[in-house]
C-alpha cells in the first residue's frame, strides 16, 4: 500500500500535512484544494495498487466503443461533502477511470446546484441533451427516479436501488455488511456493542423520507436478538468526523465507566471523530474499547490505531456501473433490469481486540 511519503511526494506537499488532513485535523490551515488533492492522490494510488496487487482480476478485454459514447453523471451531494466523507469520491474514481478503459466520454457532471432541474422532466431532458446515457450516483426522490427513468436515454443507478422492471443498478448489501462487522465482534467475545452514526438514510436527497439506514436497522435488530445494549448506547448523528466527536464526548461525559466494550460506527468519517474523542479523554483504543468502521476510506489505515473497518469496493460500483450502462447504450435496453449487489470484506486492523485480552 502506498505510504504517507508517497502521497506527499505525488500531492507535493509535506509529509504532515497528508497526515493531519487525512486525520482530519481542523486546526490546520490549508486550501480546499490542497485537501481535495491530497484526498484524490490517497484513493488513487490506493486503487492502483490493489488493482497491480490482484494482477488485474475481474478486468475482461474490451473493444472500444464505435464512435464517441456521450455520458453524464448527476450526483446529489457537493464538492465539500465529498471531501467530508470520501466514499463517494472512490465511485467517482471508479467511472472516470471505467470510462477511460472503455473509450467513453464522461462530459457532464451535475451536482445540487443542478437538482432544481430534476423537478420537471422537460428540464432534466435540456440537461441531458446530447448524451448517450446518465449515470445516477446517490439517493434521489421517487419522483426525480421517475423523471430519470422516462429519459430518452438509459440510466444506471448507483448506490441506490430502483425497484421498477427495466431498471440497472449497483449496490452494496448494507445489511450484510453491518452483520459481518457485529459476528466478528460477537465472536470476539463482546456482549456490550454500542453504536454511532446515521439513524435514518442520511444519503437521501428526498429528506422527507423516512427509510432507515440498513446499518442502523441490522444493529438494532442485534441488539433486540442478543440484548447488546441499552438505548443509551446507541447515539445516532450526521456523517462527518465532527458529528462523530460530538456523539462520543456525549457518551463519555455521561459516563464512562458504562461505556460499552466496543462500538460499531456506521462510517470510517465519523469513526474518525470517535476516536478523537476517545484519546482526548484518555480511553485506550482496543484495551479499554474497540472501534470497527465502515467504508475503509483512505484515511483509515492510517489512522492511530490504524482502523478496523468494512471495505466496501466502491471504485468497483463505479466500474460495474459505466459496464452496465455502455452494455445498454451499445445493445439496446433489456426488460427486466440488472441488480448487482457489490461484496464487502472485513479488514481487521489495530483499532480491534478481544475483551479477554484488553485491559477493562
Amino acid at each position: 500500500m502506498p505510504t504517507l511519503k508517497d502521497i506527499a511526494q505525488e500531492a507535493e506537499v509535506s509529509i504532515s500535512t497528508v497526515s493531519r488532513v487525512l486525520n482530519y485535523d481542523e486546526t490546520l490551515s490549508v486550501s480546499e484544494e490542497t485537501r481535495r488533492k491530497i484526498f484524490e492522490v490517497a484513493e488513487r494510488m490506493k486503487y492502483t495498487t490493489a488493482k497491480r496487487k490482484n494482477g488485474g482480476i475481474g478486468r475482461q478485454p474490451r473493444k472500444k466503443a464505435e464512435g464517441p459514447i456521450r455520458l453524464g453523471m448527476v450526483h446529489w451531494f457537493s464538492a465539500y461533502q465529498e471531501l467530508e466523507d470520501p466514499y463517494y469520491l472512490s465511485i467517482r474514481f471508479g467511472v472516470e477511470k471505467e470510462c477511460r478503459q472503455s473509450g467513453a466520454q464522461l462530459e457532464r457532471i451535475f451536482r445540487r446546484e443542478d437538482l432544481a432541474a430534476l423537478k420537471t422532466l422537460s428540464a432534466l431532458k435540456t440537461l441531458s441533451e446530447g448524451l448517450h446515457g446518465l449515470i445516477v450516483l446517490g439517493h434521489f426522490s421517487s419522483e426525480e427516479v421517475e423523471h430519470m427513468l422516462e429519459l430518452p436515454i438509459p440510466c444506471v443507478f448507483l448506490d441506490h436501488p430502483v425497484e421498477r422492471t427495466g431498471a440497472d443498478y449497483v449496490v452494496i448489501d448494507l445489511a450484510r455488511a453491518a452483520a459481518d462487522a457485529l459476528d466478528y465482534l460477537m465472536d470476539a467475545g463482546h456482549r456490550h456493542i454500542g453504536y454511532v452514526g446515521m439513524g435514518k438514510d442520511e444519503q437521501a436527497h428526498d429528506f422527507n423520507q423516512t427509510e432507515l439506514d440498513a446499518r442502523y436497522e441490522t444493529f438494532l435488530q442485534y441488539k433486540g436478538q442478543h440484548a447488546l445494549c441499552t438505548s443509551n448506547d446507541v447515539h445516532v448523528c450526521g456523517g462527518t468526523a465532527a458529528d462523530g466527536f460530538r456523539a462520543m464526548e456525549a457518551a463519555i461525559l455521561a459516563g464512562p465507566e458504562n461505556l460499552p466494550t466496543a462500538f460499531f460506527v456506521a462510517s470510517d468519517s465519523v469513526a474518525i471523530g470517535v476516536l478523537k474523542a476517545l484519546e482526548q479523554h484518555q480511553i485506550a483504543v482496543p484495551e479499554r474499547i474497540s472501534i470497527v468502521g465502515f467504508n475503509d476510506i483512505p484515511t483509515a489505515e492510517y489512522l492511530t490505531p490504524s482502523l478496523t473497518t468494512v471495505k466496501t469496493y466502491t471504485e468497483l460500483m463505479g466500474e460495474t456501473g459505466v459496464q452496465l450502462l455502455l452494455h445498454t447504450v451499445r445493445n439496446g435496453p433489456n426488460e427486466v433490469g440488472r441488480k448487482v449487489t457489490i461484496p464487502t470484506e472485513l479488514m481487521i486492523r489495530n483499532s480491534s481486540a478481544s475483551p479477554f485480552t484488553a485491559s477493562i
